[in-house]
């Protein structure tokens, strides 16, 4: 519960701003059931989708699939999108957990401080 406490309070301070601005923001995680690195980001996507000025899409991705776990929820349209993305960027290199915010700013979907620093940039 305690590590949970800087997530919500930095999540907290992000909706300030971006209500006060009356944005709505679209946080796309790119995700898989067989990534051990994702369950801090689903959490954290589960608590920006509570937020009135979030649109919160969790996209599970298949590429983790051959690991032996396959994904129920993966859909390869979700890897072509994320791959679009990386593309734009000039970058070659997809993973996960990828948040994608407002459509152009990548960071791993972990990092509580950047994501509320990019909501409150695409809430301006």
């Amino acid at each position: 519960m305690t590590r949970l406490m800087p997530i919500a309070a930095a999540l907290w301070m992000a909706a300030s701003g971006i209500a006060a601005a009356g944005q709505t923001v679209v946080v796309e995680l790119f995700t898989s059931q067989g990534c051990s690195s994702c369950p801090p980001a689903d959490r954290i996507l589960s608590e920006l989708a509570g937020r009135d000025d979030v649109i919160a899409l969790a996209l599970h991705v298949d590429y983790w699939d051959y690991l032996g776990w396959k994904d129920k929820f993966a859909i390869p349209g979700h890897t072509d999108r994320q791959r679009s993305y990386v593309r734009a960027i000039g970058k070659n290199t997809i993973y996960t957990p990828q948040m994608v915010i407002g459509g152009r700013d990548h960071v791993i979907g972990s990092r509580p401080m950047k994501i509320s620093r990019l909501l409150q940039k695409h809430a301006a």
